[in-house]
């Protein structure tokens, strides 16, 4: 009975870290959600992949030199229900990102939304 009552206690407290670990992956406080930043750039990359879509991208900087951006998107069963495929984006598509930007200023953001130069738009949050 004493190993019975100690192996289930180590499954609980097992379950209980990997419970943590998933909420603390999902915290998305390093983006400042209170902002909305309008980029206009071209897709780089489209990767339909769990656990997050990843777009890399390139817009113009105020120097005049392409910067490098990445746009972290929902999981593929979320943006899946609003639209999105994996065909969704190409490399070279020119598309007006709205993000959440990060909070120590690297040019890395939550997609908000991406319209097309057809004007179709791509939501990830409303």
């Amino acid at each position: 009975m004493t190993k019975r009552i100690a192996a289930t206690a180590f499954m609980v407290a097992g379950l209980a870290t990997a419970a943590g670990s998933a909420f603390a992956h999902h915290a998305f406080s390093m983006y400042d959600n209170t902002k909305y930043q309008k980029l206009t750039g071209t897709v780089k990359t489209y990767m339909w992949a769990n656990p997050h879509t990843m777009i890399d991208f390139v817009v113009m900087g105020p120097d005049g030199k392409l910067m490098p951006w990445t746009a972290e998107c929902s999981p593929i069963n979320m943006i899946g229900r609003r639209g999105w495929t994996s065909e969704s984006l190409k490399p070279g598509d020119k598309i007006d990102f709205v993000i959440h930007p990060n909070r120590n200023g690297v040019p890395y953001g939550l997609l908000v939304s991406a319209t097309k130069v057809d004007g179709s738009v791509l939501k990830d949050k409303d």
